[in-house]
């Protein structure tokens, strides 16, 4: 491969890859909305794990057993009972509610990272048909093997059909040596390049590019959702709004949260 080849494919993805993350940083994470949404969430983390902590300490409070022989229990007892198991089912129903809000405000903190992505994947779609349409017929590399027939439908996409000849040529000119083959002369490939299937088109390069380059930049500058807003698509499946249009549809909320699970998006 070349090096302004390769060194102008890593530019564009390292620059839009950039580009996006400093421009969602700026008009979406670091706005007054977006703020203020993530501040709902930690108070309703709080308020919920407040519950939480005061359901586990009255369910784990000693109860004591009251001698065999003594069956009469004092009326003011019976009533300190019946009043604790009305507050411990009181502290349920508010967990519920907490947990259907602090799940709705998760959901509008996760579809601002997921608006920010789906703007990210429009640049880089736009990117891709730029470049495609600049390198489109144009081996960009040699594979030092051969692609089994699955890969080559990646790597060759785009190339057609080449011939020794052309792979003689981007050989020498990737070495910096002459551009052109002596008429009559035997072609001399490299010694691992052996068939014409080596040759690598844009699209390879690309993915390569996508899956290193573009993942280091969106780790260094992109932004994290915060916790309990990290889940991707579960925090949207788990708000209210997702289980009654679930409902809507006659789905069953608990199965749709098990098949979930069972393929390892729960």
């Amino acid at each position: 491969m070349t090096v302004s080849d390769i060194g102008k494919i890593v530019s564009a993805v390292t620059a839009t890859q950039l580009a996006a993350d400093l421009l969602s940083r700026r008009y979406i994470f670091q706005s007054e909305r977006y703020t203020r949404q993530v501040t709902s969430l930690e108070r309703a983390k709080g308020r919920r794990d407040k519950t939480v902590a005061a359901i586990a300490a009255k369910q784990s409070a000693p109860v004591k057993e009251e001698p065999k022989k003594q069956k009469y229990v004092p009326p003011s007892k019976k009533q300190t009972q019946q009043t604790s198991q009305k507050s411990l089912e009181k502290d349920k129903k508010k967990l519920e509610r907490e947990e259907e809000e602090l799940s709705t405000i998760a959901a509008e903190v996760a579809r601002r990272h997921t608006m920010s992505g789906f703007y990210t994947s429009i640049a880089f779609f736009i990117l891709f048909r730029i470049l495609a349409a600049e390198y489109v017929g144009r081996p960009v590399a040699l594979l030092p093997f051969e692609p089994f027939k699955l890969m080559q439908k990646v790597t060759f996409r785009g190339l057609g059909v080449m011939g020794a000849g052309e792979m003689q040529k981007l050989w020498m000119e990737s070495v910096g040596g002459p551009t052109a083959t002596i008429p009559g002369a035997e072609v001399s490939l490299p010694p691992d390049v052996t068939n014409a299937s080596q040759a690598c088109a844009f699209a390879f390069v690309y993915l390569l590019c996508s899956l290193s380059v573009k993942m280091m930049v969106n780790m260094m500058f992109g932004t994290k959702p915060p916790p309990g807003a990290d889940n991707g698509m579960n925090t949207f499946m788990d708000s209210p709004q997702s289980r009654k249009m679930l409902e809507s549809f006659g789905l069953d909320v608990d199965e749709v949260k098990e098949a979930r699970n069972a393929v390892g998006f729960g």
